[in-house]
């Protein structure tokens, strides 16, 4: 019986030793994926339905803070491009909602460019009720193509600056005097950014 035990103890030590005789270290590059809202803040207060606000993304600066936050650099990056966009309402202190209706126009300050439209809207509600609850929109492929293309030119290693442009055409009720339309929102681009990581993979054969 002490015979077959010992014979057992030596078979596991033997698999044991020839398991990690097989084990392998590999050098891999892995995929890690870093998320960022770049957001824009509008207060607005009108008396018409008509209405333009601008505001200016530094989406360069907004790149490197992502990567320096977690210790990647630019040349790490095998790719970026915009996922989404939404806005939120963060202020609104009026007793009746607003209906409003207009297009966000983008454009590219680094360079020389032309305005290309990112998102349209048609009878997006202001009101208390969207008060901190960040609501999405459909953006257009020509406004995205032109967010995308400033990320890559970052990659290429240039600082892009975008030219958020709201043009409201119609509210609802009226502005006026009286009643004018006052409320702070935020707009937001939700942005991917994938790197590379060098690191050891660990294989059993």
């Amino acid at each position: 019986m002490r015979r077959i035990i010992n014979t057992a103890a030596l078979l596991v030590l033997v698999f044991v030793v020839a398991g990690l005789n097989s084990c392998l270290v590999e050098d891999r590059e892995v995929e890690v994926v870093l998320n960022r809202d770049n957001c824009e803040s509008f207060d607005e207060t009108h008396i018409s339905e008509n209405f333009t606000m601008p505001d200016t993304l530094k989406l360069g600066e907004e790149l490197d803070t992502l990567l320096s936050d977690n210790d990647v650099s630019r040349e790490q990056i095998l790719d970026a491009f915009l996922v989404s966009a939404s806005y939120e309402v963060k202020e609104f202190v009026h007793t009746h909602d607003w209906d409003l209706a207009g297009v966000i126009m983008v454009e590219r300050l680094d360079i020389t460019d032309s305005p290309d439209t990112l998102v349209v809207y048609t009878n997006i509600t202001v009101s208390d009720a969207y008060v901190g609850v960040k609501t999405g929109v459909i953006m257009h492929e020509d406004g995205v193509a032109k967010v995308n293309q400033a990320m890559d030119d970052f990659i290429a290693g240039g600082n892009p600056r975008l030219l958020l442009r709201v043009v409201n055409s119609d509210v609802e009720p009226d502005p006026s005097v009286s009643d004018p339309i006052d409320f702070a929102w935020e707009f937001c681009l939700f942005i991917q950014v994938i790197t590379g990581l060098d690191t050891e993979i660990f294989q059993l054969f």
